[in-house]
């Protein structure tokens, strides 16, 4: 360990940007479904910032994508390591020839693709990229990770620029969570989990417990010259002096991802949005920078005394705050929290199955984030072919894919239309707010049924046929000629846009996305098609999930 970070200390690192930075997200933030892969540093609200590798090395990987990351770059370092710059505008003059050379030999906008060490080498401090807000990003910034070669874990990029930023401001408690175990402890006269808040880093209430009993905190951190909240790097809890839990995050596994689900309490932030870190270890939680007392963190109060609990926050520059409180362990009978009615268990370290008339959905072992009571149900909204099933009235995001079966009740004559899909509690659709959008699941239909995978058994399903093609609108096609632009919509309101393809006279020319939209543009002057004054055949091809093809054919003048 020591001489690991000897190692880590002698690795530093340039600054991607060249102007005084701000975060607007730190590293390991928790969020549904993922940490916080890296930084995202502020570009003063605009894009077209200039984005500098931080070390020597050479692209190994550039991605294009209109969700995600959107336009990416991949640095890989002699030291070790890989630094990705995310939300980008767009690439540097090399890596932009080398990306444009693969799309049209592919006849694709988006891309992910591998680049060996002589092919785009580049210096440290060397310009790779214009900042923008491609993808799945909120607004203008650049997003920066690290990563291990060997293991590809994520490592918190700040431990390599340790001069990039300054901060003096300590993390703060909003409040704790107590939670009983079901059938093993109460709180407050309750089996059910009790939140009580800090009030001038105090808490008034009184904490009454029995049993065994674990708690998770609501915290941020701060940092000056900026009113975003971060995620806290580390937390420890004590019990009458006594270290029971602490987290250090650095270093995550890609494949502990989801595990931020049952550290974090996904009920109550999906309900809330706020993110209580549970400061106990339930079953499947194996995430490596948590450690635990032998009891996992859970408490017994099995003595009538009290106690004084104290949580020690701090961040990655050594700012620390401490809050104490006391909890009053008192004798009290201990009740189960009793199932729902016609609710069977789906546990962690089980084969699960449930099934009705016509669905049929198996968990694997080690499936389960945690163990959970699942009411199998064909009250959701059904289709023309087929019922619509739920399990839960929650998210329940899984390890493992569940294998999901739905019988089609109604004669399709075209199995090749069918399709599974998904709707999401909560979820709306940016272009059509007022509907709740259906996410596609690719299937195979098998003697009147349909067959899939799904990673979480808390949406609800359904199948359904697609026999409308995409739909190919024109925008302001009479300025086509003045601007050398073309500009068409292109979406697919059931399975989605799989293919989008253009050519002029034969020729394939490249549309790119326009960001935050289904349109998709090309300016003509950036394509390998010389101007000659002349009309051209224009063709475009859209292609959806299933097969069904919309040809637009018109001409141009160019």
């Amino acid at each position: 360990m020591i001489l690991a970070n000897i190692l880590l200390a002698a690795v530093t690192y340039f600054s991607p940007v060249h102007f005084d930075v701000s975060l607007a997200g730190n590293f390991g933030e928790p969020r549904p479904n993922h940490f916080h892969a890296g930084l995202d540093i502020k570009t003063q609200q605009v894009e077209g910032k200039a984005v500098y590798s931080i070390g020597d090395g050479f692209v190994c990987r550039v991605s294009q994508s209109n969700r995600g990351m959107g336009y990416a770059v991949y640095v890989r370092h002699p030291e070790g390591y890989t630094s990705v710059y995310g939300h980008l505008q767009r690439f540097a003059p090399a890596i932009e020839a080398v990306v444009r050379k693969w799309q049209y030999k592919n006849q694709t906008d988006e891309i992910d693709i591998t680049l060996d060490a002589t092919e785009c080498p580049v210096s440290k401090g060397q310009l790779i990229a214009l900042s923008g807000d491609t993808g799945a990003s909120l607004g203008p910034h650049l997003h920066l990770e690290i990563h291990q070669n060997d293991t590809w874990n994520i490592v918190d990029p700040l431990d390599f620029l340790p001069e990039l930023l300054e901060d003096s401001v300590s993390p703060k408690a909003h409040a704790i969570m107590a939670y009983p175990l079901n059938g093993q402890g109460m709180v407050c006269g309750k089996n059910t989990p009790a939140r009580f808040d800090f009030e001038n880093n105090q808490i008034n209430d009184s904490i009454i417990v029995w049993g065994k009993v674990g708690f998770g905190i609501y915290g941020d951190d701060f940092m000056q010259g900026s009113t975003n909240r971060f995620g806290i790097r580390y937390t420890a809890l004590f019990v009458d002096g006594k270290e029971v839990f602490s987290s250090n995050i650095d270093n995550i596994p890609v494949s502990c991802h989801r595990m931020v689900n049952i550290w974090g309490d996904l009920d109550y932030y999906s309900a809330n949005h706020q993110w209580f870190l549970k400061s106990f270890l339930i079953p499947g939680n194996t995430l490596p920078f948590i450690k635990t007392d032998q009891s996992k963190g859970i408490i017994d109060f099995n003595q009538r005394k009290a106690h004084q609990l104290t949580y020690v926050l701090s961040d990655r520059f050594g700012n620390k705050s401490q809050f104490s409180f006391m909890v009053y362990a008192q004798p009290v009978e201990v009740k189960p929290q009793p199932p729902t009615n016609d609710s069977i268990p789906f546990r962690h370290g089980e084969d699960n199955e449930a099934r009705t008339e016509g669905m049929v959905i198996h968990v694997p072992k080690g499936g389960m984030m945690e163990d959970e009571w699942v009411k199998p149900s064909d009250k959701a909204r059904p289709t023309k072919v087929a019922k619509g099933y739920m399990l839960a009235q929650k998210s329940m995001p899984l390890f493992k894919k569940a294998q999901l079966r739905i019988k089609v009740d109604a004669d399709v004559e075209d199995k090749d239309k069918l399709y599974v899909f998904a709707q999401r509690r909560g979820q709306k659709d940016e272009l059509a707010p007022d509907a709740i959008p259906r996410i596609y699941i690719p299937a195979q239909y098998a003697e009147g049924w349909m067959e899939c995978e799904v990673d979480d058994i808390g949406n609800t399903f359904s199948v359904d046929v697609d026999d409308i093609p995409p739909k190919l609108i024109p925008i302001n096609e009479k300025r086509w000629r003045e601007e050398a632009t073309l500009l068409v919509d292109v979406k697919d309101e059931q399975t989605g846009v799989k293919e989008f393809h253009a050519f002029i006279d034969g020729q394939f020319v490249l549309f790119s996305h326009v960001k935050k939209s289904s349109r998709m543009v090309c300016c003509l002057k950036d394509t390998p098609v010389a101007p000659n004054g002349m009309e051209r055949k224009l063709q475009l091809k859209a292609k959806d999930q299933v097969g069904n093809l919309t040809v637009y054919d018109t001409t141009i003048l160019y």
